[in-house]
């Protein structure tokens, strides 16, 4: 008779095969029930140190007499959490650090060598964890085996760091995944190309000091939206960007020379004056020489007057001193302003450079890609794409080092905790309730 789906009630299927079902239901159930715990005290068990954890102990001690830090190079280092969750640190010995936060270890190695060595105040140590223990992955993913766990990691996290889920051929050889690869890499060469035409442009209008960026016709007409406009946008505000902070450079440059000049007036004005003051003295030292001599007056008035003029004489050099050493900082300035427009030029045309030379390189490249999607079989549209991504559903079972031994079915999003072992499945479970559904309808028993 005709198929007709009068409802779900009416499906017939085997007694046992039912009880099957929903037996797999409920301990599936219950053993999610039963690690929700476990997973509400995830984020302070990753926090924690555990076997195989490597850390970095920094010790110092503050010397008050001498008002700086010490260090304790003979304790300082790496050291591993052995099997049994303890630590060795020489003078300490071995003590347990086992489910210990880093911040914990650190205040009870301070208190340990505070009695250990009689100090009056412990000495600040600090913990950091290096390399957290591995965790596993294995079943159905590209690259199955042992991975460095790093916190907050999640299950999905994870099994991109395998490699993401295995890929298999279809049936009849074709690799359609093999030509959504190949495609993706082609519009990501395409992207690339518009990328690198764009910032050519930009380095050539940089090289040549031009007021404006002239990008191909190719990018000027694209789309508003479109990767293209996109990218000769983001390269156009980028020169601006550029010109702009040389041109603040230049004008800070030319504000310098102009307080130097004025610097180098000023002390020109105070040595003229220094000069006519340092004249002065001497014409007065001369007139009271005869004095002197002849007894009108007294030596020490004459002495006194030189040195006058001696203090004089060793300001002026240092007015001097100081207009050689502003009119250096103002021939400095100006070499300045001319490195930085050279520069510019300079890193213009070697990042011009590059870029010609991964632009012939992206070039050669695509022209690969093309090559192997015809190879493949076929160019692939976007529906052939979509279509080959439409991939059996996952499910992810964790076997906790710390738990009973016993694997628990978790979701995508759960986090995972040191030693951890992942194993990724097809969900059967899935495909059984899909089979139930599409099973053959009959009438109702009677």
């Amino acid at each position: 008779m005709p198929y007709r789906n009068p409802g779900p009630h009416l499906v017939k299927t085997s007694p046992q095969l039912a009880r099957r079902y929903r037996w797999s239901l409920l301990r599936y159930a219950l053993a999610t029930v039963l690690f929700l715990p476990v997973v509400a005290d995830m984020a302070r068990a990753e926090e924690r140190l555990r076997p195989q954890t490597r850390i970095k102990v920094t010790i110092v001690e503050w010397v008050a007499s001498t008002g700086e830090y010490k260090e304790w190079t003979a304790l300082n280092g790496e050291y591993a959490v052995s099997p049994a969750g303890t630590i060795a640190v020489p003078l300490l010995g071995e003590f347990p650090v086992g489910d210990d936060t880093p911040s914990t270890v650190a205040l009870r190695i301070g208190e340990l060598l505070k009695n250990k060595t009689g100090l009056s105040a412990p000495p600040v140590a600090t913990v950091e964890v290096v390399r957290y223990p591995m965790f596993y992955v294995s079943g159905v993913v590209a690259k199955p085996g042992e991975l460095e766990y790093r916190p907050g990691l999640t299950i999905i996290q994870a099994v991109a760091m395998a490699g993401g889920r295995e890929r298999r051929a279809n049936p009849n050889g074709a690799w359609d995944l093999e030509q959504v690869k190949y495609a993706g890499e082609l519009n990501r060469y395409d992207l690339a190309l518009k990328q690198l035409m764009a910032k050519r442009a930009r380095l050539e209008a940089e090289l040549k000091d031009s007021l404006k960026v002239e990008f191909p016709a190719e990018l000027v007409t694209a789309r508003e939206g479109s990767a293209g406009k996109l990218v000769m946008d983001s390269e156009g505000a980028l020169f601006v960007a550029r010109a702009e902070a040389l041109k603040r450079q230049l004008a800070s440059l030319s504000e310098l020379q102009v307080l130097l000049q004025n610097e180098i007036s000023v002390l020109d004005e105070k040595t003229a004056v220094q000069d006519r003051q340092i004249k002065i003295a001497q014409d007065e030292l001369k007139s009271i020489a005869s004095l002197v001599d002849s007894g009108t007056l007294a030596k020490s008035r004459e002495t006194a007057l030189e040195r006058v003029v001696a203090d004089l004489s060793s300001n002026k050099l240092d007015l001097v001193i100081a207009a050689m050493r502003a009119k250096q900082k103002l021939s400095e300035t100006q070499r300045d302003a001319i490195t930085l427009k050279g520069q510019r030029r300079t890193e213009a045309g070697r990042d011009l450079q590059e870029v010609l030379a991964e632009l012939e390189d992206t070039k050669l490249k695509r022209s690969t890609v093309i090559d192997l999607l015809q190879a493949t079989g076929a160019s692939v549209s976007r529906d052939a794409a979509m279509s080959a991504g439409d991939l059996q559903p996952l499910e992810y079972w964790v076997t906790r080092i710390n738990g009973s031994g016993v694997a628990v079915k978790l979701p995508q999003t759960a986090g995972l905790a040191p030693g951890d072992v992942l194993d990724v499945r097809y969900d059967i479970s899935s495909s059984m309730t899909v089979a139930l559904q599409t099973a053959p309808v009959t009438g109702p028993s009677q």
